[in-house]
């Protein structure tokens, strides 16, 4: 049985700062893409997967392969780095059922309807609503950009985007 060690939003994926520190953070040799849209982009599945350093699997599921998966054998074995796109791919696979407990925001970019919250995170209304749901559901939630620098909890950056 596999065990979710780390679990991200980040825009980018697989990039540098997921490479060189989250994933060792994450002890993990396995990183899992959720993201509907992603699974169905086999050119672009294939770039990620080359893009992750040698040893380190990659499997870019939707959000229903992603609960068949978890249902099947809980990700396979060893250490899991869930990775998603943004706060709904993690919301919806949070609703979907796959109980990952806790949620670290990396890089969410800005845009119409988005306040900056922390270095990097932007969020829109929708994003925050489903954020504190998961926060009323036991989950721990907080935004870190790298390992380097401190993190704050979910309810800080509410009060900033509610500020």
């Amino acid at each position: 049985m596999a065990e979710i060690t780390l679990a991200r939003v980040d825009h980018r994926l697989i990039h540098g700062q997921v490479v060189t520190k989250w994933l060792k953070i994450a002890m993990a040799k396995k990183i899992i893409i959720i993201d509907d849209y992603l699974a169905k982009e086999t050119f672009m599945v294939d770039v990620y997967k080359m893009a992750a350093p040698s040893g380190v699997d990659v499997e870019i599921y939707s959000v229903e392969k992603a609960v068949e998966e978890y249902n099947k054998n809980n990700f396979g074995s060893g250490n899991v780095f869930l990775l998603f796109k943004n706060v709904d791919m993690a919301y919806k696979t949070f609703k979907a059922g796959i109980n990952y407990g806790k949620l670290q925001l990396g890089g969410i970019p800005s845009g119409a309807g988005k306040k900056m919250v922390f270095t990097a995170v932007s969020l829109d209304e929708k994003e925050v609503e489903q954020l504190l749901e998961m926060q009323e559901n036991n989950f721990k939630i907080d935004l870190h950009i790298v390992p380097e620098e401190s993190s704050i909890d979910l309810n800080e950056a509410v009060k900033k985007f509610r500020g």
